[in-house]
């Protein structure tokens, strides 16, 4: 770096002394100039004519001129002086701003890394650098054969705070938790937050599960004292799960999963501090192992669509299909959705696996049409997607690209994942109705939604969830939910649509109570696309008649 400075150093040197010289030499051609011209006015002036012998002899006997004759050589050496001077400081203050301007770049990148680090609302590291910064703490664990420490903190409540006083005071509440955990840490951790209000502490190195639980301690310690909120005291409790490289996992994301698995342990018995068991059951680590792998099985399409088939009740005709993603696992086999979507949700991959599960159904949703069965295909909408307002534009565009119109297909939305956030997925669900895609909601009857936010939904249909149709030739209060739900579905103008159909008796009175659609093992199984077009042409050999054997 001084080496080239100094190299750019003389270059601006040679080019400022460059043009002084220039002008320097400028300078003398005018002055010389102006000397002749002064000795043709004398000679001219005195009577003689003007020639060489009389030039020459005006400059010999006027003392004037002759000393004349000297000075544009004076200035110009004068000149040649000061532009050296000149063009030394001049490339001096160049090659000083130039190394201020290259400090102030550096200082500029420094603290665009350091903001990239950085979550913007705590001032804490932010997810990224810390799964970063875990990671790199895992590799070096593993060559020197040590420890290290991994708390997952999540409040308990917190939502509570925004729906009561507002966004703005949960976002005080978040600030001054991170101040508690800072001060409780200190030096010894590096504390992150991972989002909303999950926390992450990494502790490494590790000399024992004693220090990580004199951490845990510090932070519930940290957390007692009230915080002040307006003219409130709140109380703040939270949930903390510990986990230890490389006792309970080997990898970062099921370090991960194994600490925030403990976190909800414990936030089932009521809050407190719960440590991943150093021995944990062989399914459970295989199982928190998956959340590293399954990323790569979404880039390496290791994924797979089953396709379960919906019945119309009075037509007797296929009416559509709900798409079934399940994980062909290399090692492991067929993982059932059950095993990897939680790992997914905490892991941050939801939305590569929504976005992957749409597009692959669209495509079989395209090429069923192309081959004379157009069936709706019915996709679950994952919370994350929900929330996200470019995903009607980015279902636009997958539409528009496998040439589907959008009445084919049905979006599955659970109560749950609409009573999250009811602004945001209002908005969302009406722009995609908007654009013709119908809406089903999931599970209907097992959430905490309300009446009076559901029938402002732009839904098609209500699927009545299988824990209530399984027994309801036995209970007569299953019955009754079963035969509301469809009752309550009519009026609303919805399809009722009855799920975990298992039995001839369970499909009769499903059709006797007026249920639109079902769907179930009775029905059919869940089953890849190849599958299911030999189970449509047995279907529509036995049951539709032959002048009605397409859908329109």
């Amino acid at each position: 770096m001084q080496q080239s400075n100094a190299a750019y150093f003389s270059q601006v040197v040679r080019a400022l002394r460059s043009r002084v010289s220039r002008y320097a030499y400028y300078g003398l051609a005018i002055a010389s100039f102006a000397v002749l011209m002064a000795t043709i006015t004398t000679v001219a002036l005195s009577g003689e004519p003007v020639t060489l012998s009389t030039l020459y002899a005006a400059q010999r006997g006027n003392a004037s001129l002759l000393a004349l004759d000297f000075m544009p050589f004076l200035f110009a050496m004068w000149g040649q002086y000061v532009g050296v001077i000149m063009s030394h400081q001049a490339g001096a203050m160049v090659l000083d701003q130039t190394e201020r301007l290259r400090i102030d770049k550096h200082a500029l990148e420094a603290e665009a890394v350091r903001l990239g680090q950085r979550d913007a609302l705590t001032g804490l590291c932010n997810r990224a650098y810390f799964i970063d910064q875990l990671e790199s703490g895992i590799a070096a664990a593993h060559l020197s054969r040590t420890r290290l420490g991994l708390i997952v903190v999540d409040l308990d409540g917190f939502s509570e705070v925004n729906d009561h006083y507002g966004a703005a005071n949960g976002d005080r509440v978040l600030k001054s938790v991170a101040r508690r955990l800072g001060n409780a840490i200190g030096d010894a951790g590096l504390v992150a937050r991972l989002g909303g209000d999950s926390f992450g502490v990494l502790l490494d190195p590790l000399q024992s599960t004693d220090i990580l639980e004199n951490a845990a301690r510090r932070i519930q310690q940290g957390l007692e004292p009230p915080c002040a909120l307006e003219s409130l005291a709140l109380n703040l409790a939270a949930s903390i799960g510990g986990a230890v490289y490389p006792d309970n996992a080997r990898d970062t994301y099921a370090l991960i999963n194994a600490a925030e698995g403990a976190m909800q342990h414990a936030k089932t018995r009521g809050g407190g501090f719960e440590l991943v068991k150093a021995r944990m059951p062989l399914r459970d680590a295989e199982m928190h192992s998956l959340s590293a792998e399954l990323r790569t099985a979404i880039e390496k399409d290791q994924l797979i669509l089953h396709l379960q088939p919906l019945v119309d009740t009075v037509a007797d005709r296929v009416h559509g299909v709900e798409a079934l993603v399940r994980w062909q696992h290399p090692r492991r086999g067929l993982i059932m959705p059950g095993d990897f979507i939680p790992r997914a949700e905490r892991s941050g991959l939801m939305r590569d696996l929504s976005n992957w599960v749409l597009r692959r159904a669209l495509e079989y949703a395209a090429d069923l049409r192309a081959n004379g069965w157009p069936l709706r295909m019915s996709v679950n909408l994952s919370a994350r997607s929900l929330l996200d307002p470019d995903f009607p534009d980015v279902l636009a565009g997958l539409l528009a690209a496998y040439e589907l119109p959008s009445k084919f297909l049905t979006l599955e939305i659970t109560e749950d994942t609409l009573m999250a956030d009811q602004r945001r997925t209002l908005d969302v669900i009406t722009r995609v109705a908007n654009m013709g895609v119908q809406i089903s909601i999931d599970d209907f009857g097992t959430g905490y939604s309300q009446l009076a936010y559901l029938k402002r939904l732009p839904a098609s249909e209500i699927k009545i969830d299988r824990s209530f149709v399984q027994d309801m030739l036995i209970s007569k209060t299953d019955l009754s939910i079963v035969q509301a739900t469809i009752g309550l579905g009519h009026a609303l103008g919805l399809r009722a649509v009855g799920e975990g159909i298992e039995t001839e008796a369970q499909a009769d009175r499903m059709r006797l109570l007026g249920c639109d659609l079902i769907q179930g093992f009775y029905i059919g199984r869940p089953m890849p696309i190849d599958k299911l077009r030999e189970w449509l042409d047995q279907w529509y050999l036995h049951h539709t008649p032959e002048q009605d054997r397409w859908l329109g």
